[in-house]
């Protein structure tokens, strides 16, 4: 492992480290609330770590997967399997605070994440891609628990799966499109689609959870 990885893998180990930190000592004083405290640290230590200039912006969102369909297509794999979830707990949607939070978490989310887990990870590791996209996939899984202090549904097994199908589905496409525009997007559906806010908040938990 040459110095730059070993760089790269403590400064995502720190991000979740301090991810998780935030969410139990949030969690202790605010309860399921603290998803807002960590939701802020969260997104700015990832901000703080890629340092996204102007430049790299304009080319890891370039147009250039539109050339490329199927990889569009496979991007918006995971949104499908988020149909069901999204049904089942549509009757959970109300309040115009919890619907501007969930609105403003799938907007800004989708777009870290998929800046630090998939590009920088991605872009930046040394090693053959399929191994970057694995290893890219089992951090963002992990990241996920941090969510899971005060979330009965992002703790439980069942959400393991679905966790590294995104992470793998659209690391793969951002490895073949070199552009995070359908991954964000797709992104943005997935969170938009499970409810984010209910879950975090333990309004929604999913019956297969239950």
């Amino acid at each position: 492992m040459g110095k730059s990885n070993a760089k790269i893998i403590l400064l995502s180990f720190l991000i979740i480290a301090i991810g998780f930190i935030t969410a139990v000592i949030a969690n202790h004083i605010i309860g399921e609330w603290a998803f807002i405290p960590l939701a802020i640290v969260y997104w700015v230590s990832i901000f703080i770590a890629v340092k996204p200039t102007k430049k790299k912006l304009t080319e890891i969102f370039r147009c250039s997967s539109e050339k490329k369909f199927k990889y569009i297509l496979v991007a918006f794999i995971p949104v499908l399997f988020c149909i069901v979830s999204f049904v089942w707990g549509i009757q959970y949607i109300s309040g115009i605070v919890l619907i501007v939070l969930w609105i403003l978490f799938a907007v800004v989310n989708p777009v870290a994440e998929e800046l630090f887990w998939r590009a920088y990870l991605i872009d930046n590791l040394s090693w053959k891609p399929a191994i970057k996209i694995l290893f890219s996939s089992a951090l963002f899984l992990l990241s996920h628990m941090m969510w899971g202090v005060f979330s009965v549904t992002i703790r439980s097994y069942i959400m393991i799966m679905p966790l590294l199908i995104m992470g793998i589905t659209w690391g793969y496409v951002y490895y073949k499109t070199k552009s995070l525009k359908w991954c964000i997007i797709a992104h943005f559906f997935v969170d938009i689609m499970n409810l984010s806010v209910w879950v975090f908040l333990n309004i929604y938990i999913p019956p297969v959870i239950q």
